[in-house]
């Protein structure tokens, strides 16, 4: 009688079959569901946490297995910055693409935080070009995710 092996995975250890695994931090519900509505659309994607804050998605992460998390950078409770090296250290080998409005202060954070380890970033549509960006981001986003799973 033999007996097969046990294998341990990780909660947070990126798939070899199946969706790419995302999870969106985000304090805007408005953005969470515009992310959420994308990246749905895609059969090979599966939104597996949506949350509102870094201290939800460390708690997040400790539970759930995710390949990408797409993380905003300012946000109350933790900050996407705070909550950058956290992630890595739950799930080193999740990907993380920050996400933020357009504006000079918020570019240079990003730049620090692909320093830190975060593996790509985008910016986030704001009011004022939404209309004309809204398509692109929305592409761009599903291509950040794909290129990075």
């Amino acid at each position: 009688m033999s007996v097969a092996p046990t294998v341990s995975v990780s909660p947070a250890a990126p798939s070899e079959t199946g969706p790419l695994t995302v999870m969106i931090v985000d304090d805007s519900a408005v953005i969470r569901g515009i992310f959420r509505r994308t990246l749905e659309a895609e059969p090979t994607i599966e939104v597996v946490a949506s949350v509102s804050n870094g201290q939800q998605a460390v708690d997040a992460l400790a539970k759930k297995r995710v390949d990408v998390v797409v993380l905003d950078i300012e946000m109350p409770v933790m900050d996407g910055m705070t909550a950058l090296p956290k992630l890595l250290e739950i799930a080193p080998g999740v990907k993380v693409i920050m996400a933020s409005t357009l504006t000079e202060k918020n570019a240079a954070i990003s730049l620090e935080a692909l320093q830190k380890g975060a593996a790509d970033y985008i910016p986030k549509p704001t009011a004022k070009y939404e209309i004309h960006s809204a398509d692109n981001f929305k592409r761009e986003l599903v291509e950040k995710i794909m290129a990075l799973g």
